[in-house]
């Protein structure tokens, strides 16, 4: 279950940052422009967020022996 997760959460940031890759100016290295491109594009970064969270998630279970 949580090699799944994080195969998962993987895809999906890669995902993420893939559309953030070819879809906005990638200005991501100022803090204001990255607030921007979310305010923008809030669902692309949301899967990157959904990613993160299913790694850190999967991790978890991982250390339980789940």
């Amino acid at each position: 279950m949580a090699r799944w997760l994080s195969s998962l959460g993987g895809l999906l940031v890669l995902l993420g940052l893939a559309a953030a890759w070819i879809g906005w100016d990638a200005l991501l290295w100022i803090p204001e422009a990255a607030v921007a491109a979310v305010r923008r594009n809030p669902e692309t970064y949301g899967v990157v967020a959904a990613g993160l969270g299913l790694m850190v998630l999967a991790r978890m279970i991982g250390r339980r022996g789940g």
